[in-house]
């Protein structure tokens, strides 16, 4: 019976040193794993950086664009404004120069 238990406690010995062993493997697998998901990444993110980039150059130079494009129309604006507000005010003097040749004449008269 001796030797039944020394089997016996010889065997449970194995399986315990198989689990460890399967458990270093395990543990060193999960590490190689996470050291390739990093470096994964680091390649990944590398890539990343470059193309986000270029977004947001892209992304400023349509707003600046855009603020061009916008600066013009009201620059357009103004002037057509402005030409208009000419044109009234040349209206509005050649009206008055029948007025204005008749009062100059009447004091040149009066000063006569």
């Amino acid at each position: 019976m001796e030797a039944a238990a020394e089997s016996r406690e010889a065997e449970i010995l194995t399986e315990i040193r198989e689990s460890e062993k399967r458990a270093v493997e395990i543990i060193e697998k999960a590490g190689r794993e996470s050291e390739s998901i990093m470096q994964e990444a680091a390649r990944n993110s590398s890539k990343l950086l470059p193309e986000k980039e270029a977004e947001i150059r892209k992304s400023q130079e349509k707003k600046i664009m855009d603020f061009r494009e916008k600066a013009r129309l009201i620059r357009e604006e103004k002037l057509a404004e402005g030409r208009l507000g000419v044109k009234q005010l040349k209206a509005k003097a050649e009206k008055n120069i029948p007025k204005s040749v008749e009062f100059i004449m009447k004091k040149f008269e009066e000063a006569v």
